[in-house]
């Protein structure tokens, strides 16, 4: 902008300012001044800025009454109804206005967003196409104008389908680039959604937001290191910016940087103290360092927070089982599932400890319910076959992993423990195709299965079928 234009700019503004004033005057006075059609378009949209829609609707009667030819005036007025949600008014002055313009790009633009907010789609539709048809000037801010409602109203596919006119129109519209990237994310098409917030970084380095939207679209697909890249660009341009810091702890956490992961988890609970779910986080994480006592104690701060956070009475149940406290473990993992009894693992953890205290069927009844719950997670098969083998139950032991092998395919751990009970059972053949179909699968496992079951260590087969792998 040049020395000139700043000048004239700001003349102008003082002198709108001045307009705004002349006209609250004339109110306070009950006096009626003359205002010509631009001065009650700026005093409308002052009030429009502030969201004081009442005395821009009064603005906009007192400019008709003033000026009844004037279109500008009314369109004002139509834009204002429908800020107040009065769509009936509304619509029956556009529908007025667009029989004198039919053509009118923004008339029809005010028209579709009428009836997108009645819920009438297909006549919203209608009307978005045809102001598209008459839009020349500015074409492309009237294509996001009408991409962005859709974006409001969470239809992705339609909002996608004007902001990528708009941005064949012009792909330097930072707005166009960033609510296009952000409607492929939600779309679930990383590749676009990435390559067009990189474009709108070029044009805006410093918009801490599309970096973080980058970061979560990185977590997304398991791109950490990306991720917390993204995070830090934030956290550079916003070091509190609450939301960067708690997802960069979620991916440090993820990558087993437990204490890393708690120093921006502090950092984000300064931000929101009372947080159940970040307290919970940080148990988690000094649970993974074996800080039981820490990790109890964030656990029970979240609980206190939120008594019905599930999360919080499981993990408190559970580092109270690794303690062997067993008994109040027990407790913790009852309230967890009275809270929601569809996680599998609290049904696990649960069968766990009331299997440690010699409860046959409360842990039997658990153990199938995680099963139940979530048959393709391998891990709750294994716990219900070690809980027969552990009771000298190995037929069901065998039992359960054959059914376990229909459901899940391709698990080594399955077939090496299916292995070692068939061979316990005296069944060798079986037991030395399901070893050597788990060799093919994972070869380097079959040394914790052999810790599993030392007395195989020594038997022939095992080691023939062992060398024939290397």
């Amino acid at each position: 902008m040049s020395m000139w234009e700043g000048a004239r700019e700001n003349s102008e503004s003082k002198e709108f300012a001045g307009v705004v004033k002349r006209y609250k005057e004339m109110l306070s006075e009950e006096q009626m001044g003359f205002f010509d059609v631009a001065d009650f378009e700026h005093i409308a949209d002052h009030y429009i800025e502030k969201n004081q829609l009442t005395n821009a609707l009064q603005a906009c009667e007192i400019a008709i009454s003033q000026h009844p030819h004037s279109l500008m005036v009314k369109v004002k007025k139509a834009q204002v109804l429908i800020g107040q949600l009065k769509t009936e008014k509304a619509l029956e002055l556009l529908l007025m206005l667009v029989k004198i313009e039919n053509s009118n790009p923004e008339l029809l633009l005010m028209l579709g967003n009428c009836y997108s907010i009645q819920g009438d789609s297909n006549k919203a539709y209608a009307c978005y196409q045809k102001a598209e048809k008459f839009s020349f000037e500015d074409r492309d801010d009237l294509l996001y104008n009408i991409g962005a409602g859709y974006v409001q109203q969470t239809d992705y596919t339609k909002a996608t389908y004007f902001l990528e006119k708009a941005y064949a129109e012009n792909s330097k519209n930072d707005s166009v680039l960033y609510d296009l990237a952000f409607c492929y994310d939600k779309l679930g098409d990383d590749e676009k959604s990435i390559r067009l917030y990189n474009e709108y970084l070029d044009v805006d380095p410093f918009a801490e937001s599309a970096w973080y939207n980058l970061g979560i679209i990185y977590t997304r697909r398991e791109e950490y290191h990306k991720a917390i890249e993204a995070y830090d660009f934030a956290l550079a341009i916003d070091e509190n910016y609450a939301s960067a810091l708690f997802n960069k702890a979620n991916t440090l956490s993820t990558l087993e940087r437990y204490s890393e992961a708690l120093t921006y988890y502090f950092e984000y609970l300064r931000f929101d103290k009372n947080s159940s779910d970040a307290k919970v986080y940080v148990a988690e994480c000094y649970f993974q360092l074996a800080e039981y006592s820490k990790s109890y104690q964030f656990y029970k701060q979240a609980i206190q927070l939120d008594s019905k956070n599930a999360d919080a009475w499981y993990g408190a149940g559970v580092v109270l089982m690794v303690e062997e406290n067993l008994a109040e473990s027990l407790v913790f993992l009852k309230k967890a599932i009275k809270l929601d009894n569809s996680c599998a693992d609290f049904w696990n953890a649960f069968g766990k400890v009331n299997a440690a205290l010699d409860h046959y069927e409360d842990a039997l009844i658990a153990f199938r319910k995680s099963v139940e719950i979530e048959e393709s997670n391998g891990d709750f098969w294994l716990a219900l076959a070690d809980f027969f083998y552990h009771y000298d139950q190995t037929d069901l032991a065998i039992q359960t992993l054959f059914e376990a092998e229909k459901t899940i395919s391709g698990n080594a751990q399955l077939l090496y423990k299916l292995s070692g009970y068939l061979a316990e059972n005296k069944n060798l053949q079986l037991a030395k195709s399901y070893f050597k179909a788990a060799l093919s699968l994972n070869y380097l496992l079959h040394k914790d299965m052999l810790l599993d079951f030392p007395q195989l260590q020594s038997k022939r087969w095992i080691i023939k079928l062992i060398n024939d792998q290397i």
